[in-house]
């Protein structure tokens, strides 16, 4: 019995001293990221909560950009640099990502858009705002123009996503289960991310890999995503995105506000998805995500629908320009009649 308790102690010593090790790695690693990649922008104090605003160039109007689900701030490096040449914008990161602290409840759009405008009041930024959002981000700058209508004198929407596509979409995979496994792994992430162990599988880095982005900013974007609390607050988003595109209600109109959908140009591929998907239900998937994007478009009688011919659905990295384009087009007035 003593050899017993003896083995027993010398397994969970090394356990202790496994979990202190991986845990001074994760600490050290991030400091490193934090050298190599200094916070661009300052923690703003929300009311309780700090959220990390970046913001560059001058002039007016502001343009906000709000990123898609799990999104970090680097992902609108190429657009915020060419922005800043003529307008102010600002990107910042929602709750439990980048340099923000994270939230004690589930992140949906009402949440976000209720953050969004504590932050613009916090931060003094001055209307008029264009409101950009690339995929879930679509959700949450329509939601916040629902609720902040006042001084909002343009929208892009970047391939974004729609708040009935839970049941509108046809998904090529069976996404009850796919969103179940997601939210497993978040889950494991979340509890192993402290100790290192994410970031040394390259979890994050393989992840990034098939955006094709510029390796300076890449690396950027992966470094924000081994940051402990990351799954954290990626498990939060997912979990609220479910419910926010999973409604009865249609988007809701956005009268005569001058809009931009941007819409990806490059075909659904099998490699997008993790199971083996068939010809046939990529072009359904296809059509549908189409035939959202021009009701998106219709919400507003100044419109217009553009597509990025060769870009998917990372718009932002692969085909900044095009965000540029319809953000100068509102602000000189060339979008609809």
């Amino acid at each position: 019995m003593t050899q017993r308790r003896r083995l027993v102690g010398a397994i969970l010593g090394g356990v202790v001293l496994l979990a202190a090790a991986g845990g001074a790695y994760q600490a050290i690693a991030t400091a490193r990221d934090v050298a190599r990649f200094p916070m661009p922008g300052e923690r703003i104090d929300i009311g309780g909560r700090s959220l990390h605003l970046f913001c560059s160039g001058a002039g007016s109007p502001t343009v906000l950009l709000e990123n898609g689900l799990g999104g970090v701030y680097p992902a609108w490096r190429l657009v915020q640099q060419q922005l800043a040449t003529f307008t102010r914008v600002c990107s910042y990161d929602r709750a439990g990502f980048g340099y923000s602290d994270g939230a004690d409840r589930d992140t949906r759009a009402a949440l976000v858009a209720d953050d969004l405008a504590r932050l613009i009041h916090a931060a003094k930024l001055a209307p008029p705002f264009v409101l950009v959002g690339w995929s879930a981000g679509g959700v949450y700058v329509r939601r916040f123009y629902r609720d902040h209508p006042d001084g909002v004198i343009g929208m892009v929407l970047v391939d974004s996503s729609h708040e009935q596509q839970r049941t509108r979409l046809a998904e090529p995979t069976h996404r009850t289960a796919n969103v179940r496994r997601a939210i497993a792994e978040l889950n494991l992430c979340r509890a192993l991310s402290w100790a290192g162990i994410v970031r040394l599988a390259d979890v994050m880095d393989e992840m990034a890999a098939p955006l094709h982005i510029p390796p300076d900013v890449q690396a950027e974007f992966v470094a924000m995503e081994n940051r402990t609390g990351y799954c954290a607050g990626d498990l939060k988003e997912l979990v609220g995105f479910e419910a926010d595109i999973d409604q009865r209600e249609p988007p809701a109109s956005l009268g005569d506000l001058p809009l931009v959908v941007i819409e990806r140009g490059r075909a659904t591929t099998a490699r997008d998805f993790a199971e083996p998907v068939d010809a046939a239900r990529l072009a359904a998937f296809d059509r549908a995500w189409d035939a959202l994007q021009r009701e998106l478009a219709g919400l507003s009688t100044r419109s217009s629908l553009r597509v990025a011919t060769a870009s998917g659905h990372a718009i932002p990295l692969q085909a900044p320009e095009t965000i540029v384009d319809a953000v100068r087009d509102i602000i000189a007035g060339r979008v609809g009649p």
